[in-house]
């Protein structure tokens, strides 16, 4: 059964469009489902009210109720909620429609049981002698992903959990609620058809309103207050991290530094991956060798960008501040990736919206045919191990700049330091369980530079030691 919970403060004639939107989606006419529509009336004024009733006494599926004083649309919605008794629930205003294929679209994804709300993209529809606005759209025909609840369909047990809207907003309550959602950490999917058409007319209660006025501030310092009270505070995704069938933009970062002779390697394993939807930034480190002009001469479709020597941190960074990817990978001069390296783990991030990070498999490899690895190293060359180099991370975009990215003042640990941050501000990772990774092992590796390791390495303890007394301070 779908419950429709339609909130009315002196809507108009419109409100029948709006129903009809309802009543035309084709599961719905062909008795495929059971429908209840909750009509609640906000104190509108009689002219309303009489509609409304006119309305409910031609279509037996309304239920109409009354609020005696006017209390917002979320104390609307609320109301509409508790009365309801299907185990889907939807919204819409008055003034918007349904997309007529809405359901067929969000349905199949409530099969799945780790899925509470499915949503898709909203179609703004400007009416005659209304001003566009500068809004940055997705697509030409003013599709944009955003939280209009009138998208959605959510699973009954949402709201037995306690999830209800904060009455307390008159503006922005579909915001705070979709801040809940996420910090409750709901399992959520957002399509890129659009299932709203939202109907902008003027009179809209978000029309031409400042961010104040929206209480926009208010409930982000609620969500601030909500997330302060765990232990850890948990980051949440954004709204772009629930859309699952795009094929996100990848971006490669490789620093080189007098690496000719491995640097062709590299770039081959990223040209044989099955997952295309790549761009790789090559940023030479002030090398003297002629690295660079081989990756200009054969591999035209890579960004070269050229620095003055100042380590793989920097570069790092360099190719981060220029990476339009969604997604960021890295990847060592030296080192290959398996051909499915990519693919898996865009996968991994995509089906796992709250981890901000993957790793994956890798194992040794010997440049001068040596059978095995020097003493200091734990692993041997047949041993397949999780890899927590950069050449085995991916990582969203927006992680890597909420921790500041690699540290540019250390010239060894670096790696290790980014990963201690973003665990220490509580990102979730996962590892990919896969061989994805070949590390090749030569006498150049910084790895076997002992003096500079263990330089490194004592000082990004330190730091984060300092970052651990600062955070139980707070």
């Amino acid at each position: 059964m779908l419950s429709v919970i339609i909130p009315v403060f002196n809507n108009g004639a419109e409100i029948r469009k709006a129903i009809a939107s309802v009543l035309n989606q084709p599961e719905i006419m062909l008795g495929q489902i059971t429908l209840e529509i909750i009509l609640v009336n906000d104190a509108s004024e009689a002219s309303c009210v009489t509609l409304l009733e006119s309305i409910a006494a031609l279509v037996p599926e309304i239920a109409l109720y009354h609020h005696e004083q006017n209390q917002g649309p979320a104390a609307a919605r609320n109301t509409g909620v508790k009365i309801a008794k299907g185990n889907l629930i939807s919204f819409l205003d008055g003034d918007d429609e349904w997309a007529l294929n809405k359901l067929a679209l969000l349905l199949p994804h409530l099969q799945d049981a780790k899925i509470m709300v499915a949503s898709g993209h909203i179609q703004y529809v400007f009416d005659e002698g209304v001003q566009k606005p500068e809004m940055q759209f997705e697509t030409s025909d003013n599709l944009l992903s955003h939280v209009h609840l009138g998208a959605s369909l959510v699973k009954r047990e949402v709201f037995d959990k306690g999830l209800f809207f904060g009455s307390n907003f008159r503006c922005s309550e579909d915001i705070d609620w979709w801040l809940q959602l996420r910090e409750h950490q709901f399992g959520i999917v957002i399509i890129e058809e659009p299932t709203l058409l939202y109907h902008i007319h003027g009179n809209n209660m978000s029309w031409d309103k400042t961010l104040a006025e929206l209480n926009l501030f208010a409930v982000l310092q609620t969500s601030l207050r909500r997330r302060r009270n765990e232990k850890p505070a948990q980051p949440l995704p954004q709204l772009n991290d629930f859309r699952r069938f795009e094929q996100p933009l990848v971006s490669v970062v490789i620093p080189l530094f007098n690496g000719e002779k491995f640097i062709a390697r590299a770039l081959n394993s990223i040209e044989e991956q099955t997952y295309s939807h790549w761009e790789v930034f090559v940023v030479d480190d002030g090398s003297t060798d002629g690295g660079a002009d081989l990756v200009a001469k054969q591999f035209p479709q890579v960004r070269l960008i050229s620095q003055e020597n100042r380590g793989q941190a920097v570069a790092r960074n360099l190719g981060i501040k220029e990476a339009k990817g969604k997604y960021i990978a890295f990847l060592d001069q030296d080192d290959e990736w398996l051909s499915e390296k990519l693919a898996l783990q865009v996968n991994a991030l995509n089906q796992n919206p709250y981890t901000a990070f993957v790793t994956c498999n890798q194992k040794y490899h010997s440049e001068n045919g040596s059978e095995t690895l020097p003493s200091n190293m734990r692993q041997t060359l047949n041993d397949v191990h999780r890899s927590i180099v950069p050449s085995g991370l991916m990582v969203r975009q927006y992680a890597l700049n909420t921790v500041g990215g690699f540290d540019p003042t250390l010239r060894a640990g670096d790696d290790m330091d980014l990963l201690l941050k973003l665990r220490q501000v509580g990102y979730k990772e996962l590892n990919v369980e896969h061989l994805l990774l070949k590390k090749w092992f030569h006498d150049a590796n910084d790895t076997f530079n002992m003096p500079k390791m263990r330089a490194g390495l004592f000082e990004v303890l330190r730091r984060q030691s300092r970052r651990n007394n600062e955070q139980s301070n707070k």
